[in-house]
């Protein structure tokens, strides 16, 4: 499951990513960790407010046999996915941003 797919599901549930970390006790921006990459406390915590086994949303990290934490991880699960939001191009006021075509 994409980070934008948790996020959609924390919204039909009136919460965010903040909300988690505060009602779990977890370090600020860890459940948003969880979602990019691999980080079990984050990923129990998401998992169980949204009622939503973890080995479901993050096959990749668990045994498909036994939906035990994979331990090790995976290289492929420590690799920070890329987020595209930095590459949007913003107009204000009717004037296009620099790089875009005239």
């Amino acid at each position: 499951m994409e980070s934008a797919d948790i996020l959609h599901l924390l919204r039909k549930k009136r919460l965010s990513f903040a909300e988690v970390d505060r009602r779990y006790g977890l370090n600020q921006k860890s459940s948003i960790h969880a979602s990019r990459m691999a980080h079990e406390p984050g990923e129990q915590a998401l998992a169980d407010v949204l009622g939503i086994p973890a080995h479901r949303i993050w096959p990749s990290r668990y045994d498909p046999q036994t939906g035990e934490r994979l331990k090790p991880q995976p290289a492929a699960n420590n690799k920070p996915k890329r987020s595209l939001r930095h590459r949007q191009k913003i107009e204000t006021c009717g004037q296009k941003s620099q790089g875009a075509a005239a």
